[in-house]
């Protein structure tokens, strides 16, 4: 298993003309219907991935979480936890991931933006 280290070595910015062409601000742009599907479709690593890219100071990658004493993120609290960061800002959100009410659950991230 290759180790990680991203918190000292940050991902480098996209610069903004490249942003449009970079799956990570593709993700950020989709409808919320689009995003539902995209997110409940993607494979657990690339989400994991796209948190870890987001937060790097957050501890998402399975190394991170068992050294802090977490449970690795499992794919459906991955895919809930993009889901809410992408819509967390967006205005009318009414803290549903679909069918389900998600808001107000335990997380890895925040709802509140």
């Amino acid at each position: 298993m290759t180790k990680h280290y991203y918190a000292h070595r940050p991902y480098p910015i996209v610069p903004e003309d490249q942003r449009d062409n970079d799956w990570r601000y593709q993700l950020m742009e989709l409808s919320e219907d689009a995003l539902l599907e995209k997110v409940n479709a993607m494979p657990r690593e690339q989400l994991i991935e796209w948190l870890a890219w987001n937060d790097v100071h957050g501890v998402f990658r399975d190394e991170d979480s068992i050294a802090e004493g977490y449970e690795p993120l499992s794919k459906e609290h991955a895919a809930i936890c993009v889901f809410v960061v992408v819509m967390r800002s967006r205005e009318g959100w009414d803290g549903n991931m679909g069918e389900i009410y998600v808001k107000d659950m335990s997380l890895a991230v925040s709802t509140e933006v």
